[in-house]
């Protein structure tokens, strides 16, 4: 999905006209030999899991039903970047499995071998002076407001890489390559960013935190989601509890996804050209943000 163009996946239902993806007007000869390989692959496999045994995917239905669905849709020319979308959902097939050697366990085996769950620190170096930080560094609110003669930002507000306005804070580790994944509770909030940014933007209040800028935000805002593009867009999900972050960087991506529903938010597609690290905002003081081990 291109920057500024917004997901339907709230119940993977590609079916709105309104809110589908239009089949590109020309291809070069490779990337149309690609796309019909592409089609076969997938039209065998999400058919094929009607003769698998029960139980061997997923128990419910509704999952062969999407899998036959997104088929559909990308022989339309409707799902120019529907692999984030199939690796999230085999990623939620294999909870509560028990049995081995079925597809599943095969595909999370073979994950495993060069991918792993990003283990997300927060830089203390970098967080807004009214952000508190809990001691594993792995939670995050903002502080009560209390008058004081003393300014807390008296000696900070000037370093360059904390934020001085934003109330943000980065992880500790950048990434320049590779497949990186994270999850974030952020359960009863109202209000948080989520994403990464490049090594080399602005950290400063003037500025806007956009893909211009050299940010790739996940934002819930007054009750709304959005992707903070430019313009921004706002997205019909309901609004998660857990976010889980899925950072392709060769490929120039950045997707997001509602993990407790099992289903696609958001997929920035960029080119990410010098390090970037992930981002976590907030404004509340009483619920966290936290980020949630593997």
């Amino acid at each position: 999905m291109s920057e500024g163009e917004c997901s339907s996946q709230t119940s993977l239902d590609y079916r709105r006209p309104d809110l589908q993806h239009q089949a590109p007007d020309s291809c070069s000869p490779t990337q149309e030999q690609k796309l019909k390989e592409a089609q076969l692959i997938l039209d065998q496999w999400a058919w094929s899991l009607q003769s698998l045994p029960k139980g061997s995917v997923c128990p419910e239905e509704d999952v062969s039903a999407v899998l036959q669905e997104l088929e559909k849709q990308w022989k339309k020319g409707r799902l120019p970047n529907m692999l984030p979308v199939l690796e999230f959902i085999m990623w939620s097939l294999i909870q509560d499995q028990s049995q081995q050697g079925y597809v599943p366990q095969l595909w999370l085996r073979s994950k495993q071998k060069f991918e792993n769950g990003a283990d997300i620190i927060l830089d203390p170096k970098t967080a807004n002076p009214d952000l508190i930080l809990s001691s594993d560094r792995k939670r995050v609110k903002m502080n009560t407001i209390i008058e004081s003669v003393h300014n807390p930002r008296d000696k900070c507000c000037r370093k360059p890489h904390k934020y001085d306005g934003w109330q943000c804070v980065l992880g500790t580790e950048g990434f320049t390559s590779g497949r990186h994944y994270w999850e974030v509770g952020v359960k009863g909030k109202t209000e948080w960013r989520i994403g990464v940014v490049k090594e080399s933007a602005e950290h400063r209040v003037s500025i806007a935190l956009n893909t211009q800028t050299g940010y790739w935000i996940l934002h819930l805002q007054l009750g709304v989601l959005m992707a903070v593009t430019t313009p921004v867009c706002k997205l019909p999900q309901s609004i998660p509890s857990r976010v889980g972050v899925y950072l392709d960087i060769e490929e120039g991506q950045l997707s997001f996804y509602d993990v407790k529903r099992r289903c696609h938010i958001y997929t920035f597609n960029d080119s990410f050209t010098e390090k970037v690290y992930p981002l976590f905002g907030t404004v509340e003081t009483d619920r966290e943000i936290i980020i949630k081990d593997f």
